[in-house]
């Protein structure tokens, strides 16, 4: 990237990753645009930043000296199309996190079809209340959050959608589990392995959970396999998943040196992350959980450790992409087949088209031929009409039934 470049406009700024690097860049001293069709708080917190922010196109925008854009901005989009009418340089989001990297001596970077965030906010959480000068880069809000260059640590979620983590060149590259996601990228499982492996030779240390699903990545030879941790923890964060999580953040906590009671102390006190059984609040007399499951690996975790907590309670699942609804069908039915009460909402489908594969009403008619019970909504009002004698109801998914449940908690809040 230029030395000489001094004004930069973020695509799809209001997106937890791209906010965090337009401040970054502010911090650097670079005059920020940013555009994102939507308002947010990411977006306010931007503006509040100093960062300039519209919803629409500004022409003024374009005499930036380069441009940084998401994956969920298309070709056709206005500022693509006229930017590169005038030659402007265009960057993904991972290239310019990668470029962001080399700022820091020492870069771990967190990767798995599950549990990413929650293992690298742990790291995180451990490293900065061990009093460490870390930062991190993580697809959640995490508590006290901190992006500054020049710190010694950074704690990066390394996605491997769209093959962006392969831009990484991490110090310590961490592997939680590897399952079959993001075929539309790869194509078929065996690419997806080996973007793992390539991922994890990366790094000059390596860390992974071990399982039959992740024995190969021994091919990277030096790697060290992490099982469940025998430290005597008592978390507050549930779930089976969760403990495979902390033991990941543990071994890499006790590579860098950090003291056993000093780890027990943030792993007992960590209290998770968003929208991983994420309490809301009360909607009349019911406790209302959100839950960022959106693979069937991950809903057959949660939806298992909810009903074991809250044996009639109930569980309103929102499919995420028409195309990840089609691949996973029959899991998706086999984890839910024998939920007593539940209900589908109408699917998120982000950058997706329906013709890429299914719907969520076509899922409910799929999982009706086994659960005569089962129910399909497609509005708030719906919901609330659904909605009857249980002690809890949990929202489940990766796209915005969070904001459905933080509305009807709200609305009651006002009106109770």
């Amino acid at each position: 990237m230029k030395k000489n470049y001094q004004s930069v406009l973020f695509l799809g700024i209001g997106g937890v990753s791209m906010h965090q690097l337009a401040i970054a860049y502010k911090d650097m001293g670079y005059t920020v645009y940013g555009y994102d069709r939507k308002k947010s708080e990411y977006t306010k917190i931007c503006s509040e930043s100093g960062i300039i922010v519209t919803n629409r196109f500004c022409r003024d925008f374009l005499q930036v000296d380069f441009c940084v854009r998401t994956a969920a901005i298309s070709d056709d989009n206005k500022y693509i199309v006229n930017l590169k009418k005038l030659n402007c340089p265009i960057y993904d989001r991972a290239e310019i996190l990668a470029n962001l990297c080399d700022k820091f001596k020492c870069v771990i970077a967190v990767a798995g079809t599950h549990g990413k965030s929650t293992t690298a906010s742990l790291i995180y959480e451990i490293l900065r209340t061990s009093n460490k000068n870390v930062s991190c880069h993580i697809g959640a809000d995490v508590f006290a959050p901190r992006f500054k260059c020049g710190d010694d640590f950074l704690v990066v979620e390394a996605c491997e959608y769209n093959k962006s983590f392969l831009k990484l060149k991490p110090t310590i590259s961490v592997i939680t589990n590897v399952e079959a996601e993001h075929l539309d990228t790869y194509k078929n499982i065996f690419n997806l392995r080996n973007a793992f492996l390539t991922f994890l030779k990366h790094g000059l240390k390596r860390f992974v959970y071990y399982d039959k699903n992740t024995e190969y990545l021994k091919r990277a030879k030096d790697v060290e396999f992490v099982f469940k941790t025998k430290l005597n923890i008592s978390p507050k964060i549930k779930g089976e998943y969760n403990l495979n999580n902390i033991s990941m953040a543990i071994a890499v906590a006790k590579f860098l040196g950090i003291d056993d009671k000093d780890i027990i102390k943030s792993v007992n006190s960590f209290i998770g992350i968003p929208r991983r059984f994420e309490y809301l609040g009360l909607y009349k007399d019911k406790k209302i959980f959100v839950d960022y499951a959106h693979h069937p690996t991950e809903l057959n975790a949660f939806v298992n450790t909810f009903l074991s907590e809250y044996k009639d309670g109930k569980i309103i699942f929102q499919p995420h992409t028409y195309s990840r609804t089609k691949m996973f069908l029959s899991q998706f039915i086999s984890v839910l087949k024998n939920v007593k009460d539940l209900c589908i909402f109408k699917e998120y489908p982000a950058r997706e088209k329906s013709s890429c594969g299914i719907s969520a009403h076509q899922l409910y008619l799929e999982l009706k031929k086994y659960n005569t019970n089962v129910k399909y909504v497609a509005s708030i009002k719906n919901i609330l009409n659904f909605i009857g004698k249980e002690k809890a109801i949990a929202f489940v998914g990766a796209g915005d039934i969070n904001e459905v449940a933080k509305k009807i908690v709200k609305s009651y809040s006002k009106n109770g």
